[in-house]
């Protein structure tokens, strides 16, 4: 988290001043804040602050924006915030809290209730704006106007005490319950051992948002080159594939997808068995699994449809085939020895131990087993995902009997007693995630 006060040295301020009055100093930041210095009815010169973001404050990434403000009964003054010239929203000051000059009684923390008891916590509408990207060397503009209701003397003038930015946590845990429909997502915390965010993805009306087709079935998540993780579907009739396009944990549009004529996903003896970057390009391919054939494939994938389809082969070019009926089956796709390139996951469905098969794109080069207790009570391998931001990626699980989850944070191929991590669980079994 980052504070800048509005009144600090880091900020060039245009039209705006420093003010400590009427008890003001009690409630704000650094005991200051800015009101806009000349302004007029019905538009006038806008307050504008400016300052840089830096390598210091924070990596390139998306961050939640609060704003703490005074929110006047005398007007509903308009804010934009830009980054590079570029608009990213719009807020107005119209809460409307007692007073037509700034008091402790119309402060707007950064969070939670203001001392005064004028405004709940619940009431608060901080963080202003959410998942903004930012990266080091953006400039940032807050530009606001003052305003009046009365057409008189009485100004809202923008006052504005600091302005708090939080880095977003990446969307870790993606969850459908294929009864109500609903997909929820949660952000684990940087160790990967509990929740720090939960949420429901909705659409742009804010209404909790569900699958329009009862034939699709969550398939898991894919990065299509952006940094953003999305939400892969498969429709069990056709043979289809919807990603549903996300901004941080928003939703922007379902991407849809036609089947191919042939090859892999061109019908339903294809199965979507993961997704990872197999070639370091940045965004995630698609790993196919033919339950007839047990051919393996890889298909590039991007917002037009599917792109280069490469099957799995030995060091010689020859495919490899595992047969339907073996033992070890493929259930994911991760990045398991460090390299930043995907590999095969796969489970031996009697033993319930697990194994990875290691890539150099889609070339096999050696199978590793790794070394943990066998998952067998009920637990149900979900995904694999780097939860511990150590390079390597992670294994989910969830019981299907008792709703507990769990993660094997896996080093060096093996998971210790003390690497095996419960998660808050989910009593509702209707409800599995995928990640």
């Amino acid at each position: 988290m980052v504070l800048i006060e509005a009144e600090s040295d880091r900020v060039t301020r245009i039209n705006y001043e420093t003010t400590s009055a009427n008890n003001i100093d009690t409630v704000a930041s650094g005991g200051q804040a800015v009101q806009i210095t000349n302004f007029n009815n019905p538009v006038g010169e806008p307050g504008i602050l400016r300052f840089e973001w830096t390598a210091e404050d924070g990596a390139a990434g998306k961050y939640d924006i609060s704003i703490a403000y005074f929110d006047e009964e005398d007007g509903n003054s308009p804010l934009t915030f830009s980054v590079n010239g570029q608009q990213v929203g719009t807020y107005v000051y119209n809460l409307n809290l007692p007073g037509i000059t700034a008091f402790p009684e119309n402060y707007v923390p950064l969070s939670g209730a203001n001392s005064s008891g004028t405004l709940t916590a619940e009431a608060n509408p901080n963080a202003i704006f959410k998942d903004v990207d930012l990266a080091p060397g953006d400039q940032i503009e807050i530009s606001v106007l003052a305003d009046s209701l009365n057409n008189d003397a009485n100004f809202e003038l923008g006052r504005l005490d600091a302005i708090e930015i939080t880095p977003v946590p990446p969307l870790d845990l993606f969850w459908h319950n294929p009864v109500s429909g609903q997909v929820a997502v949660w952000a684990l915390n940087d160790e990967g051992t509990s929740v720090e965010r939960t949420a429901f993805i909705t659409d742009q009306s804010e209404e909790v948002l569900v699958p329009e087709n009862a034939g699709f079935e969550a398939r898991g998540v894919v990065d299509l080159g952006d940094g953003n993780r999305s939400p892969l579907w498969r429709d069990t009739v056709t043979g289809g594939v919807d990603i549903w396009k996300m901004e941080g944990s928003e939703f922007q549009e379902t991407i849809i997808i036609d089947p191919p004529a042939d090859g892999p996903g061109s019908n339903l003896n294809w199965e979507i068995r993961g997704t990872g970057d197999v070639n370091s390009g940045g965004g995630e391919e698609i790993f196919w699994y033919n339950t007839s054939t047990g051919d393996i494939a890889v298909s590039e994938i991007d917002e037009t449809g599917f792109g280069n389809v490469t099957f799995i082969t030995d060091t010689n070019g020859d495919r490899l085939v595992i047969s339907p009926d073996d033992d070890w089956q493929l259930l994911a796709a991760g990045d398991m020895d460090g390299d930043g390139d995907a590999d095969a996951i796969w489970e031996n469905m009697t033993t319930q131990q697990f194994a990875y098969w290691e890539l150099d794109g889609t070339v096999f080069q050696n199978a590793v087993l790794i070394d943990a207790p066998a998952a067998d009570g009920g637990w149900e391998f979900r995904g694999a995902y780097d939860a511990n931001n150590d390079g390597t990626d992670d294994f989910f699980f969830r019981n299907s009997v008792s709703g507990q989850n769990g993660i094997w944070m896996i080093e060096n191929d093996s998971v210790s007693d003390d690497n095996i991590v419960g998660i808050t669980p989910v009593e509702d079994t209707n409800f599995s995630f995928y990640v």
